[in-house]
């Protein structure tokens, strides 16, 4: 037996009076005088033994009474689940992540959550501390409050974007429990619908906090979403065909006929398709458009479900430009023009050419595209000035001279992990390797080209390359023996590694038609590369093709949504980038946001929600105990409906008598008064 308020049992010393009030009777006797005293004696024995009962039960139901009331202010329990403490605090967390849209019973998933949530706090002690949680894990929410409070701040719950496991929800309703009062009984509540996709509780903190869960199952079971997408080509051009390629995923049982598939550029309509897709199937479509004109175009794919909305729209953006500005750095004696003159065609390709002994860092400026064009010795000067350009995302031709310094050379190479060149090897080959599949090539070729004339090289530096490198041969005379080849490096640019210098006793290939296709290709797909979308609530970066400026830090903008940002700014090796992950916590809606830093710099890029939360496939409350269990968690309590659809939550309160004391104390004052009513004695 438990006590609330163990220090009213001090109260318990009022029992004095009452027996004091009995032993001390300070009643005034008055003398009657009898004739005959026989018959009176016989009268003062039965009279003085009716007294005496009548005393002692009068005063045993005056202690019974006094001991049933102290008792009740006490307020008597015998708690449940090994409560040992007066005090509890509990942890409450309610999943509102975007899977909490289904529809169950009582509307969304979420709003019977939170109805089930109130009812339970509402059933909490008045002096009891609660801690909410909801899928953001925001700082203000990581404190106690009352739980008048707390049943406010359920009220204002509403769907969040941030899809949070319930392994870090519930590793920190722990470490807030823990940092608690020692001496109070601790309980945890999870209120979610447990989904698969985040219910991983693989690394779950040590804990004896007993678990109480409440899971609301969905009625429409399944989603159908927009999962992803992409080009087919690395770049997309003016009045070419532009091939976007996407993902549907049908997550039902159900087959669905006629979904149709709208595609927006910048507001208009450029695309609509119309599919079937199986029952618990993915389908990867495709629709082709052209453009008319560059700039930054907005793109936006759109479907229309009975279940979970906010998948149902996927935005994605991509920069369409007027030019490319390429840098031509040539050798101190070269007079090799072939770039000069591939890149003269056509206006769109604006380049420049330089002296490798006369570079400056403003050649560099906007430059997607450096071709290092007969090099013999790279300098240092000029391997700086490189990096940079590469750690902003351009694209970087590598083209060894007749005499190249080969140490300089290699010794580049291996800092950025790629093969090598080896000493002059007079070889006499045929390139017979073609990669006419590579993405490069995309919308080159009408058909696979076959009947093309083939590279003769005379002398060539055998790159030499090992597993540990990532590459990919365009041209060679085998596979595995490049004589082009290229790689993209990680959160940097592109290079390519071509063996010989166009020099006629050397090589013929820039005599060839695939010379022309090969390098006007990769001139196009030179521009600097920024993601299609970013996700909501995950750690992503904006590559910053120039330093920023402080006195103009960049904006993230959405007018419509009243939303104006200031990123953080991330300084690595790779270059300035612009950092946005969950500790923005503001990023809310899935839209097109502007970046500018108000003068000079301007761009668009896409958010969407995180394609997690679209997996309905959820654990059953047998699994989630399993889960708990695996981790030494002691079982669950799932929290149930009752016949009156109300929460059932005898589970966990304490066994309360102090109703019953009262009670008693009533009764034994009224067998008190019936007592001195209705006993009469003579």
């Amino acid at each position: 037996m438990n006590f609330v308020y163990p220090n009213f049992l001090w109260a318990l010393f009022l029992l004095a009076v009452p027996v004091i009030i009995h032993l001390f009777n300070f009643r005034r006797y008055q003398t009657i005088y009898f004739s005959k005293v026989d018959l009176l004696n016989e009268a003062i024995e039965d009279s003085k033994s009716g007294n005496k009962l009548k005393h002692l039960l009068v005063l045993l139901s005056r202690l019974l009474a006094i001991t049933a009331l102290v008792f009740a202010f006490a307020q008597p329990y015998l708690s449940t689940n090994e409560q040992k403490n007066t005090q509890t605090i509990s942890s409450i967390y309610i999943d509102n992540s975007f899977s909490m849209q289904a529809q169950g019973k009582d509307g969304n998933l979420l709003n019977e959550a939170k109805n089930k949530a109130i009812e339970l706090v509402s059933s909490f002690e008045e002096n009891e501390k609660v801690n909410l949680l909801t899928s953001d894990l925001l700082a203000k929410d990581q404190r106690f409050y009352t739980k008048a409070d707390i049943i406010e701040r359920i009220k204002e719950i509403d769907f969040s974007p941030i899809a949070t496991t319930l392994e870090s929800a519930t590793n920190l309703q722990v470490d807030l429990l823990n940092q608690t009062l020692e001496t109070a009984d601790k309980r945890l509540f999870v209120f979610s619908d447990f989904q698969k996709s985040t219910g991983s509780v693989g690394n779950l903190a040590d804990s004896s906090i007993t678990p109480f869960i409440y899971q609301p199952i969905a009625e429409i079971k399944g989603n159908i979403f927009i999962d992803s997408v992409w080009f087919n080509a690395p770049n997309q051009t003016i009045n070419s065909p532009s091939e976007l390629l996407f993902r549907l995923k049908n997550l039902t049982d159900q087959r669905i006929d006629n979904l149709t598939i709208t595609l927006s550029i910048d507001g208009r309509e450029k695309g609509i398709k119309t599919i079937t897709l199986d029952p618990q199937s993915t389908s990867v479509e495709q629709i082709s458009y052209a453009h008319a004109n560059a700039g930054v175009k907005k793109g936006k794919l759109s479907i229309k479900t009975n279940q979970l909305f906010f998948d149902d729209t996927f935005y994605f953006t991509y920069t369409i430009k007027n030019e490319t500005k390429i840098l031509i750095i040539n050798n101190e004696i070269s007079t090799n023009t072939s770039f000069a003159q591939l890149y003269g065609v056509d206006p769109f390709y604006e380049h420049t050419s330089v002296n490798i002994s006369k570079l400056k860092q403003e050649d560099f400026n906007d430059k997607a595209l450096i071709v290092l064009n007969g090099i013999n010795t790279l300098t240092s000067g000029a391997i700086n000035l490189v990096d940079k350009s590469l750690k902003t995302g351009a694209t970087v031709v590598l083209i060894p001279g007749s005499t190249a310094n080969l140490s300089s050379w290699n010794t580049f190479l291996k800092a950025k992990n790629l093969p090598t060149f080896g000493a002059v090897s007079v070889s006499n080959s045929t390139l017979k390797y073609f990669n006419d599949s590579d993405p490069i090539y995309t919308g080159v070729f009408d058909q696979k080209p076959d009947r093309y004339k083939k590279t003769i090289v005379t002398k060539q530096y055998p790159i030499i390359s090992h597993q540990k490198h990532n590459f990919i041969s365009l041209f060679g005379t085998r596979e595995n023996k490049p004589f082009l080849l290229y790689s993209k490096l990680e959160n940097s640019g592109r290079i390519f590694m071509q063996a010989s210098p166009l020099m006629a006793d050397w090589t013929d290939f820039n005599k060839q038609a695939l010379f022309a296709a090969t390098y006007l290709r990769i001139a196009e797909t030179a521009s600097f590369e920024k993601k299609l979308f970013y996700t909501i609530g995950n750690t992503e970066t904006y590559l910053l093709q120039n330093s920023l400026d402080e006195k103009a830090p960049i904006h993230l903008l959405n007018k419509a949504l009243q939303f104006d940002l200031i990123p953080l700014t991330n300084v690595t090796p790779a270059g300035q980038s612009l950092l946005f992950d969950r500790s923005n916590g503001v990023i809310k809606q899935a839209a097109f946001y502007e970046l500018s830093n108000l003068t000079d710099f301007s761009d668009v890029i896409a958010f969407n929600y995180d394609r997690a939360e679209s997996l309905t496939d959820c654990f059953t409350s047998k699994e989630v105990l399993s889960l708990f269990t695996e981790q030494n968690w002691p079982p669950i309590n799932q929290l149930k409906i009752d016949k009156k659809g109300q929460l059932s939550i005898d589970t966990i309160k304490p066994i309360e008598y102090w109703r019953l004391c009262l009670y008693l104390a009533l009764l034994f004052l009224a067998i008190e008064m019936a007592l001195l009513k209705w006993w009469k004695t003579s």
